[in-house]
């Protein structure tokens, strides 16, 4: 019988399939470095959520088959040593897309119309802040992708449809012919930059993306300008983002991520009144979580019974 490794429980919809499936289910005992290369040890798969997977854990599974990511984002799995092992890596495609979409718009618009600024101070009894704090119309204004994937082109959809929001886009490796007409897509990140009312990251973290919203880019923007990042900490410098809020260089900025998970409860973002942040938490609805976890049940059951998975992202030599 093959052993299936949950380090980080899952929704019980994808462990009911590998039960029917024959599967012997392990959950986990903590998802640290040490207790992952201990229990990895004996495991045929692993669903791996947000726990790091470096090589040395990866070479602990010297039973391994498959590492069926929770998400789409696998920035925490060592790729290079899951192909030297001849280990299949698979993503969950397209099931928390719309989830992750709808939160961006969520932090969005709190930051447009300065919710929890407002909310504290009504609890404070402070009714008049109302005139304090006048929002900012979304209609008309211009919303800035950079990294047009699926969640990208989801959160496009919203925003355009929804809020009659003009888009535009930056992606240097999108094939712009399959998208539709009204998204306009720029040449260079300044120009992004320079014209977004409101930036939603989407780009993958990779040694490009790193620290792409930094001093200088937030320096282009508008100083009525909103940035969202539902995509990866790392991709702004969380430093120049507390001194572009600060300062005034930008109005407000929304967070589903952070550089180091989880923050501290000191983190100095935390003390600004025009920054918003969620706990990574945009994919986590019960329909995607749903939707994900049967996703990564069917990637195992097929590698482990000899047929291709539908989303692999390291495919082993035959």
């Amino acid at each position: 019988m093959y052993k299936v490794l949950i380090p980080q429980d899952i929704q019980e919809e994808g462990k009911q399939y590998l039960r029917e499936k024959g599967y012997e289910i392990q959950i986990g005992s903590g998802f640290d470095r040490d207790t992952l290369k201990k229990e990895i040890s004996d495991a045929d798969a692993v669903i791996a959520r947000t726990a790091a997977y470096p090589a040395d854990v990866i070479a602990a599974g010297t039973k391994l088959k498959v590492i069926a990511r929770y998400g789409v984002g696998y920035d925490n799995i060592d790729l290079k040593a899951a192909e030297d092992m001849g280990i299949y890596v698979t993503i969950a495609k397209g099931c928390n897309t719309r989830s992750v979409a709808e939160h961006t718009a969520a932090l969005m618009l709190a930051c447009a119309r300065n919710i929890t600024q407002i909310y504290e101070e009504l609890k404070r009894g402070n009714f008049a802040i109302r005139n304090a704090l006048p929002g900012m119309e979304l209609r008309g204004k211009t919303f800035g992708i950079a990294g047009i994937g699926a969640i990208g082109f989801e959160t496009a959809k919203i925003v355009h449809d929804g809020f009659s929001m003009e888009v535009l886009a930056f992606d240097r490796y999108a094939d712009r012919s399959v998208y539709s007409e009204w998204i306009h897509f720029v040449d260079t990140l300044d120009e992004l930059l320079k014209n977004a009312d409101v930036l939603s990251l989407h780009t993958p973290l990779t040694s490009e993306t790193e620290h792409m919203i930094n001093r200088d880019a937030m320096r282009l923007m508008k100083p009525s300008a909103i940035i969202i990042n539902a995509a990866r900490g790392p991709i702004w410098d969380e430093r120049d983002l507390y001194e572009a809020l600060k300062e005034g260089t930008i109005a407000a900025a929304g967070s589903d991520v952070f550089e180091q998970e989880p923050p501290d409860a000191r983190f100095p973002l935390f003390e600004l009144p025009n920054y918003i942040a969620s706990a990574h938490n945009a994919a986590l609805t019960k329909e995607a979580n749903a939707a994900v976890s049967l996703s990564c049940a069917h990637a195992v059951d097929d590698v482990l019974s000899g047929r291709e998975p539908e989303f692999p992202i390291i495919r082993p030599d035959k």
